[in-house]
């Protein structure tokens, strides 16, 4: 990448990029705490951006260059007490990312760590989350979830932008304010100066993605956030979680269903869907998403007996592998006896897990959920099942 270090444009850029350095208390204590050599995880959730998505290489995505500038300047002996657990999964809303925080990011804190929790997260979802089912509910239910946690992490909100400037950091934005949180903006900042100080064909590599010079950027510009954060007076007290929602923090405590782990409370009966997966979507920085374990009814399944999910709860999101290939076929989903929606893959399909919003009502109560193919000798499958 280019050192644009010494050119007054790129510093003015890293600092317009600032939305808010927010309450700083919380960060402020990490970073005390990388100093004195205690392991830090930075962990960071996200759509493809995240994911490093058409970097040149895995290593010069924003989240591994930002956990390594970050360790290299707060850590000790060069950082090695600073760990990444990046969890991006492109084409995906933040309803996915918290669907899947438990799995993909907090069981993935290395045992090293002494709470156990990741103690920075980066959230980005603004050129994601056009089309939420949840009308943002579980990216406000991730975020005071994430503050709740015992061991008091510092979370940052993170406002990527396609390359015509479009995002959802309006929206966003809102939550940001409620809990005074840092909210670094590409939009903001970097892309005001694109084509007028820096080439835009330079930044992007498509429609929605930085190239690794634009990766770097991002992660310039969550360090200076950072630095300038860290040399700011210090917050007089922490945030306050005992604020009204912006949205609504209803989908706190959501439990994620997948084929290995089933939540107490909930009974589930796997059906035709009794093979697994193993071309759901994978990548660099997870794996395959949401584990090795997911619900497939496969081509040599025997019948068309649902999977069905019976408990007692009130919300239930549902992510499905929407694949082009025809392979795939449809399925319907059944609440209670009652089909509520049909999903179907097919042209202008990804293979990413899509999520559909299967129950929202306001109390909790008895309730089924059945997933039924609907194509024999056609493949269905369901990456995980979320119930609160």
């Amino acid at each position: 990448m280019a050192d644009f270090s010494g050119e007054a444009w790129y510093a003015e850029a890293l600092r317009e990029c600032q939305v808010s350095l927010g309450n700083n208390l919380r960060l402020k204590k990490v970073i005390d705490r990388a100093r004195s050599g205690e392991q830090i995880t930075i962990g960071t959730v996200g759509g493809s951006i995240t994911e490093g998505a058409l970097a040149t290489k895995y290593e010069e995505c924003w989240a591994v260059r930002f956990a390594a500038k970050f360790g290299e300047l707060f850590g000790t002996n060069g950082g090695e007490n600073v760990v990444l657990v990046n969890s991006g999964v492109g084409g995906t809303p933040s309803s996915f990312g918290w669907m899947r925080y438990g799995r993909d990011i907090a069981a993935r804190v290395p045992e090293s760590d002494p709470d156990g929790l990741p103690d920075l997260v980066v959230i980005e979802y603004a050129v994601n989350d056009w089309a939420e089912p949840t009308g943002y509910r579980c990216y406000e239910s991730m975020v005071k979830e994430i503050l709740s946690q015992p061991n008091e992490p510092a979370v940052i909100l993170l406002f990527s932008a396609r390359n015509d400037g479009w995002n959802v950091q309006g929206e966003h934005k809102k939550i940001g304010d409620r809990y005074d949180l840092m909210m670094v903006s590409v939009k903001d900042g970097i892309y005001p100066h694109l084509d007028k100080d820096f080439p835009k064909k330079n930044f992007y590599k498509d429609e929605y993605h930085p190239n690794s010079t634009g990766h770097g950027m991002m992660a310039d510009a969550l360090m200076q956030a950072v630095q300038d954060a860290a040399e700011a007076e210090t917050s007089a007290s922490d945030i306050s979680l005992d604020v009204k929602p912006a949205y609504s923090t209803d989908f706190m405590g959501l439990k994620t269903i997948y084929g290995d782990t089933v939540p107490e409370g909930i009974t589930v009966e796997r059906g035709s869907f009794d093979k697994i997966d193993k071309k759901a979507y994978s990548n660099k920085p997870v794996g395959i998403v949401c584990g090795e374990q997911n619900f497939c009814h496969g081509k040599t399944s025997e019948g068309l007996e649902p999977l069905k999910i019976t408990g007692v709860f009130s919300k239930c999101t549902l992510s499905w592998l929407a694949s082009a290939d025809t392979a795939y076929g449809a399925a319907e989903i059944l609440v209670d006896g009652k089909v509520k929606m049909k999903l179907q893959g097919g042209p202008g399909k990804w293979g990413q897990s899509e999520v559909v919003l299967v129950l929202d009502a306001k109390e909790a109560a008895e309730h089924t959920i059945e997933i039924r193919v609907t194509e024999a000798g056609k493949k269905f499958t369901i990456t995980a099942i979320s119930v609160k």
